[in-house]
């Protein structure tokens, strides 16, 4: 164990005050581990403990997820009808936005499981849709050291 602690200091270490990371993968629930993988990345790039990054990872994965299920065609003609993930830093706040542009979507029910889990896990979530695109945002603040 002592041997995997001490990557995640280095990480932490080079940590950016602030910065944004964004990928983009195909609106196919097949790509969401490319999400999950890069979120668990930027989770241990702020040195965040293995039950932090953890939530924020299935708080993702599960917003992705939403979005998928509510949208109504997702667009294959277009890039940017792929899902878009932007990682927002800052020194104590992750935010994460997710979109995807389709042909319409259909409102989540704020009632649903998978909205149960996210609005738990997180410290603030967001949707919001606007013609042919469709956002989600996840707040998560670091816990206090100590």
């Amino acid at each position: 164990m002592e041997h995997e602690s001490r990557p995640m200091q280095a990480l932490s270490a080079l940590a950016p005050a602030t910065g944004a990371i964004a990928i983009s993968v195909p609106a196919d629930p097949d790509y969401l581990a490319v999400v999950r993988s890069a979120c668990a990345q930027v989770g241990a790039k702020l040195g965040w403990g293995l039950a932090e990054a953890s939530d924020l990872r299935l708080a993702v994965d599960e917003a992705c997820g939403l979005l998928l299920r509510h949208a109504i065609t997702a667009r294959s003609d277009e890039e940017d009808a792929n899902l878009q993930c932007r990682f927002t830093v800052s020194p104590s706040t992750l935010r994460v936005a997710v979109s995807l542009r389709a042909e319409g979507f259909t409102s989540p029910d704020t009632r649903d499981f998978g909205w149960t889990i996210v609005t738990a896990l997180v410290d603030d979530f967001t949707w919001n849709s606007d013609g042919p695109t469709a956002r989600v945002e996840i707040v998560k603040h670091r816990a206090a050291a100590g």
